[in-house]
Order: structure tokens, then sequence, then C-alpha cells
């Protein structure tokens, strides 16, 4: 056999056809698949080329991976006698829209999330893709807790104070993790949304094709006009788009008005009114939240349903807070060695500190004063160059998905711009 020359089982998947062949190591990959499709029988009843690719076949399914076109033989360090698949590159993907309907689309398995987004998306009718992300479904029941810091080495002589110590340590430790943990389930921030990763294939996160993903919109840059179907309710009941107390009672008197129609006395119209399916859980509670609700219920009568979605959206849009992408993070109170929650937000204009108990904006930094930024496995640090003479910085094993989120907007800024 020449020293140039090397030899490759083939797997025709969609034939069930394997075959030993000889390929140049320096030919690109588009070209042995061309070889291999001229040697197979003419009959061979197989699709159009375009549709097919080689595959290097794994025991794990995730290692498995689709060969380049413009890449050399080489490139994969394959080994004579290993083993390629010739089979097609398409795949159903199940997307999940935000109204729940369910859709099954062929996509290409050879290609990185980020590019099957702008084919997801223009199959659908959606303009702005780059805006866009998919999102897998999160575990039940998943708890995070910290490990506690032990303040020393054991001492035999002082056992029993230092294990005591160790104890209250790690048991503080731990009751500040769960307060945490109990305060961000609440707050439904970004932390609990599971992102795909635009820059690998479905098959290298291991989705596969009985997977549903939900379509879900992670950027919010473009200024579209007010749409009744924007999804900004479920974001103001769940926590996940922060309202104040009179905004909230003002978007569930509008949605009342959507539901029922017209305000009709109690007297006339029983009205079984969920406080859950209408306010954000930290207003529930209050004890004039049913007879608040009515009364700004009562306020929207004669408007149309139309007219109200459109008010209900329009009032989310208003505030400072829509559109912002909210992390919960502990951060150094100023002239004290404490830290306490905060809710750091990003969007296409900012990044801002929110207080996490009332929602109120504490502070902006326009993201145009953003220099620089860091993450490292519990902190994350911004550098507003001239705008700050400090660095801020928090707490927080989220900052790879801070960054990730600074950088794509900045990224749609330039591309926007150029």
């Amino acid at each position: 056999m020449s020293k140039g020359v090397l030899s490759l089982k083939v797997n025709v998947v969609e034939l069930g056809a394997v075959k030993t062949m000889q390929f140049d190591p320096s030919m690109t990959v588009e070209s042995a698949a061309r070889l291999i499709r001229e040697k197979l029988p003419p009959d061979a009843s197989l699709g159009p080329a375009k549709e097919y690719g080689l595959f290097v076949a794994d025991d794990d399914p995730k290692k498995g991976l689709w060969m380049e076109p413009n890449k050399n033989l080489q490139y994969y360090m394959l080994r004579i006698g290993d083993t390629l698949e010739y089979k097609k590159k398409t795949r159903t993907l199940k997307i999940r829209m935000l109204d729940g309907a369910v859709k099954t689309l062929l996509v290409d398995d050879s290609q990185p999330v980020g590019q099957l987004l702008v084919v997801i998306c223009t199959r659908i009718g959606i303009t702005n893709h780059e805006e866009y992300s998919l999102v897998r479904e999160i575990l039940p029941n998943q708890e995070v807790f910290g490990t506690g810091t032990l303040a020393g080495p054991y001492d035999s002589r002082s056992a029993t104070l230092k294990k005591t110590d160790a104890i209250s340590t790690l048991t503080l430790g731990r009751s500040k993790e769960r307060k945490m943990e109990q305060l961000r389930k609440q707050l439904h921030t970004d932390e609990e949304i599971n992102w795909v990763d635009h820059s690998k294939t479905l098959r290298e996160q291991d989705i596969d094709e009985s997977e549903t993903l939900l379509l879900k919109r992670k950027f919010f840059f473009s200024d579209q006009n007010i749409d009744a179907r924007d999804p900004c309710r479920n974001g103001v009941l769940d926590g996940a788009h922060p309202v104040g107390r009179d905004q909230a009672f003002q978007l569930a008197g509008l949605q009342c008005q959507i539901q029922f129609n017209d305000y009709v006395d109690p007297k006339q119209r029983s009205l079984n009114i969920d406080l859950n399916e209408f306010l954000p859980k930290e207003y529930i509670k209050a004890k004039d939240a049913e007879k608040r609700l009515l009364a700004e219920y009562r306020n929207r009568r004669g408007m149309s349903e139309l007219d109200a979605k459109v008010e209900y959206v329009k009032l989310c849009r208003s505030l400072k807070t829509y559109g912002v992408t909210f992390f919960l993070v502990k951060e150094k109170l100023p002239g004290k060695n404490k830290l306490v929650p905060r809710l750091l937000g990003v969007n296409k204009d900012c990044v801002m500190r929110v207080d996490e108990k009332t929602k109120e904006v504490m502070k902006v930094y326009p993201l145009e004063t953003v220099r620089r930024w860091a993450a490292s496995t519990n902190t994350f640090t911004l550098d507003f160059g001239d705008y700050q003479d400090s660095y801020y910085s928090v707490q927080t094993a989220e900052g790879e998905k801070i960054a990730q989120l600074i950088a794509g907007y900045i990224d749609i800024i330039l591309r926007k711009v150029c």
C-alpha cells in the first residue's frame, strides 16, 4: 500500500452497506464525500448530495462529530481501518413557542446552534434572529447549597471549641446559601434559564430528537411596534420581569378587563378571581390586594380586549426594567465588611443595580461606559473607565453568563452600526 493512501471503512447508513475505500489524506472532506457518492451503485436511491455529509462516529453520541467540508481528512487524525459514516445531515428538532405551540422542523445536525437559529427564526417569521436563543428545560427539584469554609486546621487541644466553630460556620454558610436560593427562585432570574450554547452543535450538547427546546428572546434590542402578542404577562407574574406595587395592580386591572370584559358589581355577577393569576407573589398577601385589584379593574370599564392588551404591553415597555435580564448577586456594602443580595440587570442600554425587595432601580451605568469586564469562578467585575473611579465587583457564580450577555449586546450594537 502506498504511503500516501488512507484506507477507511465507509458506512453508507441509508443503504446499510459498508465498504473499504482508499483516500488521499490531503483531500478535502467535500472531495471525499463526492468520491464516495461516485462509487455508489447507479440504482442507489439517495437524496440530493448536498443533504449528505461524513460523520465520525463514537460510542458516546456527544463525541461523534460531523466533518467540515473544507477541512482535509488528515486534520481529523484518522487511522487506517477507521470507519466513516456517509449519511443525511438533517434531523428533526421540536421547538416550543411561548404560547405553548410546538413546531417540528428539519435542521442541519452538522451546524452549530447559532447557525440553526437563523434558519429556525426565518421559517417561523422572526426577523431579529440574533436576539433569540433556545432553552433547555431545568431538572425539577434542583438544589444548590454552599459547602461552607472552616476557619482553620483542626487542633486536638481545643477540639471541642474548634469543632463547634466549624459546625456553626458550615451551618451558617448553608443557611445563607439556602436563603439566596429561595430568593433566586422567587425572583426567577436568568441563573435558572438553561440556555443552549450557540457555538456547539445539538449533538455536542446531547440534545436528541425526542427533546423539545423553548424558543425565547434573550436580547431585547429591536424597537419594534407594540404588539398585543408580546409575552410580557408571564414575566410579570413569575417575577422574571420585576414591577413595583402600583404598576403590578395597574397591570392586574388590565388583565381582568382582557379576561372578563367590563366590570360588573359582584352583587350582580360572581367573580372568581385567583390573585395568583393576576399578581406577582410578593403582592398577593397584602390585606387590600383584592380590593385594590377590583378598583383598578373598575377603572378600565369600556376598554376593548385588544386595547387592553396593547395598553398592558405599552405599560410593561414603559418600565425601566423592561427587557432587562437579571442576576441575583451579592455586593459589598460601602464602608462595611458585609455582603447583601442585589439584582444586577443588563439590557441594550445599560447595566443596572436594582433593589431585590422593592424592585426600585438604584443605579444605572450606560452600556457605552463599560470599558472592560472580568469573570472568575465566583466573582464578576466591571470597569467603567472615567465614568466611575472604582471598579464595580459582585459575588456570583454566573459571571460567565453576565459576560456573555454584555458581549452579546455589544456585538448586536456593532453589527447594527455597521
